[in-house]
């Protein structure tokens, strides 16, 4: 066993939380320069840039009094036990915070689906995950009652306080839930979705990554475990609480910001893709203002909330105009990623969502021939 583990964790929880800043900042360029479309799960994102920064300045204020030394080098500095016991109040409150806007920016991608039954789910997976969060932060205020006992036990001997172990395992267990829930909800419809196996399957193992966040946390429950065994190096097991608690944190983070780092793969590993993102793409295909009201449309996976969407008509860069009276079929522009790169085909998006329309002769409509390829 380590005689400290006040380096470790700093470096843990740096090291984590520099991977999960760059990551923000990729996914904030690729929304807001690259596909051009930031929604509300991207700005709960930029929230977490400040949130993630204050919950680094907890852990280090941790470091600083005490957390990972033994307990007994620890009394030596008895001002650094009440600060500890501070902090750890405002560790409390933070963490189940943070959890709360990651989770909410799972569940506000997962809107950018236009699958009505899914988007219900969703925001009824919202709305347990806003009770919960409710839950867990009125238990952590009112845990002694006053507050004030908590922070100095001495002076209210009298006073009975919520169990310590309620207070680590009913929220761990409210959170893993939630997380359990934001993993296994999407998977039925995205493999529902009109593509191939492999493309499904890579859709699927990128929102499964959550998975690792369920790990992280179970793991987290053996250390509250064994922090609220009799007895226990309070201030030694509190450095293993700050190395597990960042690595859950930042890595939910990152796993949060997958998706639009994707996009960003993409457009690193094709070389030979020279398309560009400025409203107007190249090999052809244009972005144009969708009528969802059209004859002859069927809509799936089609989100009305935006009236753009991708031209996937082929259309010669030469100025020959179009025939009158063509019109277009189109592809939902409002996904987590609108705009992917790939050689010399179409450009689509993560939610795959599909609004056909029809090429249209004067007197009566005649299909298009499907031409575009869907890639996630």
């Amino acid at each position: 066993m380590l005689n400290s583990l006040e380096g470790l964790s700093e470096r843990v929880a740096t090291t984590f939380f520099i991977l999960a800043t760059i990551t923000i900042l990729l996914r904030i360029y690729s929304r807001a320069w690259v596909v051009k479309s930031f929604g509300w799960d991207d700005w709960c994102m930029v929230s977490i840039l400040f949130f993630n920064a204050g919950h680094q300045a907890i852990l280090h204020y941790f470091i600083q009094n005490g957390g990972g030394l033994h307990v007994m080098k620890v009394r030596e500095h008895p001002e650094w036990m009440q600060n500890l016991v501070h902090a750890l109040f405002a560790e409390e409150i933070m963490y189940s915070w943070m959890h709360f806007i990651i989770k909410t920016a799972f569940l506000l991608f997962y809107l950018r689906f236009a699958i009505k039954t899914f988007r219900k789910l969703t925001y009824a997976a919202m709305g347990i995950n806003i009770v919960f969060t409710l839950t867990t932060i009125l238990i952590y205020c009112f845990q002694c009652r006053p507050l004030d006992a908590f922070f100095n036990p001495l002076n209210h001997p009298d006073v009975k306080c919520i169990d310590n172990s309620v207070l680590a395992f009913v929220p761990a267990a409210f959170s893993i839930f939630v997380d359990i829930l934001i993993v296994i909800l999407p998977i039925k419809p995205l493999w529902a979705i009109q593509a191939s196996l492999r493309k499904r399957l890579i859709l699927i193992s990128i929102i499964a990554l959550g998975g690792i966040v369920v790990l992280i946390s179970c793991i987290r429950l053996i250390i509250l475990l064994e922090f609220q065994k009799k007895n226990a190096d309070f201030t030694y097991v509190l450095g293993k609480l700050i190395i597990i608690s960042s690595i859950e944190l930042e890595v939910a983070i990152m796993v949060a910001n997958a998706p639009s780092l994707k996009i960003l793969c993409s457009m690193m590993f094709s070389s030979s893709s020279k398309q560009r993102f400025n409203g107007t793409i190249r090999k052809g295909y244009t972005v144009t203002p969708s009528n969802a009201n059209s004859r002859g449309v069927s809509r799936s996976w089609f989100d009305n909330e935006t009236g753009y969407a991708i031209d996937c008509s082929y259309v010669p860069m030469s100025p020959t105009p179009r025939k009158e009276g063509q019109d277009v079929r189109n592809l939902s522009t409002n996904s987590k990623e609108q705009l992917w790169k790939r050689d010399s085909v179409i450009i689509v998006t993560s939610s795959v969502g599909v609004q056909t329309t029809v090429v249209a002769a004067p007197q009566e409509p005649t299909p298009v021939k499907k031409h575009w390829q869907n890639e996630f």
